[in-house]
């Protein structure tokens, strides 16, 4: 449906970086725009400008603000909503799984009663403090991740945990036992060695009934190493080793299936390619790519669970109960 059509890409970012050959070879683009870009020359122009040039479709490489930025050209520039397209119009299914957990998350922190305090186990760059702002926010990390100590596998292009109130190990934290109301710990738990002592930790500080909101994947490629221990866990890792450190599951939710997953690493193909292969993809391997999406696509929609094989990750809520301590 779309595939050839004149097109103006908007967003220049990372999202653009990762995908600009495929989507050079999968579109017709007239121009390139980005409203925090003042100048690039060439075929760059101003969202301003977007309307003084013929194209079918505005392709918006943001997958995370991809309603906000389409909200934004509707109202300020007159664009038509249904010329505005993303990632989930052309290849037929969501795969934004980021965008996915960061929801789950942010709803279950909106729901937390005000002036809790919430332990962020893990924080990294505290991406959800924000989301905090009614909650006694304390943020732990290791500390010691550095995108420059290993060039194996995917790695941030820069990490900085320094904003953390606590830097120590999450299995020993300088904290009181039975302190913390509500613990977040969002995919963290494949860069521990032993996450099982962890959840041990976690049960020593938090209250009872206590709240614990746990993320990580089912499936993983390496990333952030050398930190990174497991590729992912399976709901029976989280049956057993909540029920066995003190914790009742409230909530347990996978999202994607195996043919979203696919259709995700579908979209590797070309960086990997380049990489390990030191080989650009050809038009021909790309309408070989389209196709298998398509099917993929296709599949994915018609899935009635697939998900019991594999799936991105989980997204578990559990309560901490009486009887074990650490």
């Amino acid at each position: 449906m779309y595939q050839g059509k004149k097109v103006i890409v908007y967003g220049l970012g990372r999202e653009f970086q990762k995908y600009e050959t495929f989507l050079k070879s999968y579109f017709d683009i007239v121009a390139y725009s980005d409203k925090n870009r003042k100048s690039m020359g060439g075929s760059y122009i101003q969202p301003s400008e977007i309307n003084t040039k013929e194209y079918d479709y505005i392709f918006i490489t943001s997958r995370k603000f991809y309603d906000e930025i389409k909200q934004e050209l509707h109202e300020k520039y007159n664009i038509k909503e249904n010329r505005i397209i993303s990632t989930k119009d052309v290849l037929g299914i969501p795969i934004n799984i980021e965008e996915i957990r960061d929801t789950w998350v942010i709803t279950k922190l909106s729901e937390i009663e005000s002036g809790k305090t919430i332990l962020d186990a893990g924080a990294g760059e505290m991406k959800y403090a924000k989301y905090c702002e009614h909650l006694k926010y304390i943020a732990q990390d290791f500390g010691k991740y550095d995108p420059q100590e290993e060039h194996r596998g995917f790695q941030m292009t820069k990490w900085d945990t320094s904003a953390c109130n606590i830097i120590c190990d999450i299995i020993d934290m300088p904290l009181e036992k039975e302190t913390v109301d509500v613990i977040m710990c969002t995919e963290v738990f494949e860069h521990i060695k032993n996450p099982v002592l962890a959840l041990k930790e976690f049960n020593r500080v938090l209250k009872t009934d206590g709240i614990l909101l746990l993320t990580a994947p089912v499936c993983s490629l390496t990333h952030m190493a050398p930190y990174y221990y497991y590729n992912g866990f399976s709901l029976y890792w989280y049956r057993d080793h909540l029920r066995e450190n003190g914790f009742e599951i409230i909530e347990i939710k996978e999202y994607g299936n195996y043919f979203k997953f696919l259709c995700q690493e579908m979209l590797r193909i070309q960086a990997i390619a380049e990489k390990y292969c030191g080989y650009q993809l050809q038009e021909e391997d790309y309408e070989c790519i389209y196709k298998n999406m398509s099917l993929l696509s296709k599949l994915a929609n018609m899935d009635q669970g697939s998900n019991e094989i594999l799936c991105f990750g989980y997204m578990t809520l559990a309560k901490k109960v009486e009887g074990i301590e650490w």
